[in-house]
């Protein structure tokens, strides 16, 4: 279709991610925002509402001016999108560490017929081509209230269990436990998806699942209370916590990080 050429060129430049989501969906993500989501027909190709590049490019620089103006989690999301240029899978030659997928979805988690856990999303999943291994990862700015508590003498391990982000990595790993198998099933379907969309071959070796979830830290830590959570984090998580107090635009050594521990 006329319009798919858009979409391709900027993936395959970096700009733009594209996910596969549950139920026969694509979706694809620029500047941290979901700018098309498509739904697969019967026949095997995808539905589009109309658009012609001046449509495109309005859709991009909407995108653009949401990033430059968002807080919070959306301010995360459109910060992790500087991930997309530097290790996606799609501009040739890709590195030996690529980034898989974004915002990746996990439905509710039962257990014996008992929930544990909500719906949850974790941001990143990297694969090491060299390994096969796929490595889950969270993206929190130092900033995030989430990894960090106000420190009144507490122990490291009072205040690590104090912090949101405790309860959250609980229950990616909980999640990671018990759906390795679906998990792996799913992403060797994803390589022969995306090859037949975009001629682009990913991988074709044998997957395996690091079973923990990673922690990425950007930003400066500019309170007491920050550092002291990051301290504690670090002698819960050891080499899982990932550090990048300069930014995200000094992410060359992610493979190294990544593969440690």
């Amino acid at each position: 279709m006329p319009w798919f050429r858009l979409l391709k060129e900027d993936v395959e430049r970096g700009e733009v991610f594209p996910a596969l989501r549950y139920g026969g969906e694509i979706h694809f993500y620029y500047q941290g925002s979901r700018i098309y989501a498509f739904q697969g027909n019967t026949s095997g190709e995808l539905l589009l509402d109309s658009m012609d590049q001046n449509a495109y490019r309005k859709r991009k620089e909407e995108s653009d001016s949401w990033a430059k103006k968002t807080s919070g989690d959306s301010r995360e999301r459109a910060e992790l999108s500087t991930l997309y240029r530097k290790f996606t899978p799609y501009v040739q030659p890709a590195p030996s560490m690529v980034l898989l997928d974004v915002e990746v979805g996990f439905p509710c988690l039962y257990i014996e017929n008992k929930k544990i856990y909500n719906n949850t999303q974790v941001d990143l999943l990297f694969l090491d081509k060299d390994t096969g291994m796929l490595y889950f990862i969270e993206a929190k700015d130092a900033g995030n209230p989430e990894i960090k508590r106000r420190f009144t003498g507490q122990s490291e391990p009072e205040l690590y269990n104090s912090l949101k982000i405790a309860k959250q990595l609980e229950k990616y790993d909980a999640n990671l436990a018990a759906r390795e198998d679906q998990i792996l099933t799913a992403y060797q379907d994803y390589f022969d998806i995306m090859r037949e969309i975009f001629g682009c071959e990913i991988y074709s070796g044998k997957l395996s699942l690091y079973k923990r979830t990673k922690l990425l830290v950007y930003g400066k830590c500019n309170s007491t209370n920050s550092r002291k959570s990051l301290e504690a984090i670090h002698t819960k998580l050891g080499d899982d916590l990932i550090v990048y107090e300069n930014g995200l635009d000094a992410v060359d050594d992610l493979p190294e990080k990544i593969t440690a521990g």
